[in-house]
């Protein structure tokens, strides 16, 4: 699960039901919240590694953003999406732990870049 991190002056960013909306061009950081099967908080480990990554379809080969996840969070700034047309991307998060496992913690989700005047 995804919820975003607000700090005054920071972009139009909305996030339901992990589905993003981003004005392109801004800065969007989101906290991750990884939860066990039983219910309980996934400890991420600096040995962890997590990765966020964004394509056109979700069956692209090509790879638009792909992010490390630092202290639990992922921070896309603005050169990563400035020059990226409008309109509808998806993204995915995998965990992936030193002893082999792997585990997509959120499938694949719409990310959509909106329109911008100012850039």
């Amino acid at each position: 699960r995804l919820s975003f991190i607000w700090n005054r002056g920071e972009s139009m960013l909305k996030v339901v039901n992990n589905g993003i909306s981003l004005t392109r061009g801004d800065t969007a950081t989101f906290r991750l919240q990884i939860k066990n099967q039983d219910g309980t908080d996934y400890e991420i480990t600096p040995d962890d590694q997590v990765l966020f990554t964004v394509k056109r379809s979700p069956n692209d080969e090509e790879i638009v953003i792909q992010k490390a996840a630092a202290n639990n969070c992922i921070t896309i700034v603005p050169r990563e999406t400035d020059n990226l047309a409008y309109g509808t991307y998806y993204y995915d998060v995998e965990l992936r732990r030193p002893d082999g496992f792997v585990a997509t913690v959120i499938p694949p989700h719409m990310l959509k870049l909106t329109e911008e005047v100012t850039f």
